[in-house]
């Protein structure tokens, strides 16, 4: 009867083993499945910086060019300098 009893514990100790290893993998796959979301989620983050930062290089290269500037320069009144505004430093 005694090696009934334990049989019958070593049974029960090895379903229960059994259900926490199931559910340690179900956990697991869960955590696999939601980093993946995150992942792709920060890479798609990452790709949408990438663009930003490109087109504002463009905008940049732009807004710097001599053209840009002089014509920005014509509508705020300014103008090239005079000969006679122009001082040396020696």
């Amino acid at each position: 009867m005694a090696q009934t009893g334990q049989g019958l514990w070593a049974l029960v100790l090895m379903f229960v083993l059994a259900i926490i290893l199931g559910l340690s993998l179900v956990w697991v796959n869960i955590e696999r499945v939601d980093s993946a979301y995150a992942l792709k989620s920060l890479e798609r983050t990452y790709q949408d910086k990438q663009d930003q930062h490109s087109k504002l290089l463009i905008e940049r290269q732009y807004l710097l060019a001599p053209a840009t500037l002089r014509e920005r320069a014509e509508k705020a009144g300014l103008h090239s300098p005079r000969r006679e505004q122009i001082r040396m430093i020696e």
